[in-house]
């Protein structure tokens, strides 16, 4: 359960942002960014957790599948709905089960990997890819909206804060 427990974590860290701008700002094109907005990073961060969720039924995942929803990343309302059935569905992962993975790395794509996964291992990369991208909106929030109370550990790696903490008790 500390998978989906953390993955929850995350799901609501980015919902508490997300309520705390306004439609706008969650859309906005930032230069910090690239012109790419914050909208955009949760829908990626969104429909990874999706297709993980499609990979758990099907038993196969496909991360390069994704829809690149312009509706998620720009209607705030609608992702923070999306979040929070991401978090009921992922709640109710009890049990590992194997998992294909395709990718593909070739320019032409016509060269897809596939690699035997379990679905307790593509929560963990969920996890860390979300953190990650936590941490690109982080910068963004920083710097264009400093009024926006960001989580305590939003876009830190668990390791890096269980070092932190473990370095603080040292001393």
């Amino acid at each position: 359960m500390q998978l989906q427990q953390i993955s929850v974590d995350i799901l609501n860290q980015l919902i508490a942002i997300s309520k705390q701008l306004k439609d706008n700002e969650f859309s906005a094109p930032l230069e910090i960014l690239s012109k790419n907005s914050i909208g955009k990073h949760i829908r990626h961060i969104v429909e990874f957790y999706d297709l993980m969720l499609i990979g758990h039924v099907s038993g196969n995942v496909d991360y390069d599948k994704r829809s690149h929803d312009r509706i998620l990343e720009e209607n705030r309302v609608l992702a923070i709905e999306k979040m929070n059935a991401l978090a009921v569905e992922i709640l109710a992962i009890t049990n590992d089960q194997p998992i294909t993975m395709f990718a593909n790395y070739s320019i032409d794509g016509n060269d897809p990997v596939k690699i035997d996964t379990t679905l307790f291992r593509e929560l963990q990369y969920n996890i860390e890819h979300a953190v990650h991208h936590m941490a690109i909106i982080k910068i963004a929030l920083l710097n264009a909206f400093k009024e926006v109370a960001i989580p305590q550990g939003f876009g830190i790696a668990y390791s890096t804060i269980k070092y932190q903490k473990d370095s603080e008790c040292a001393q």
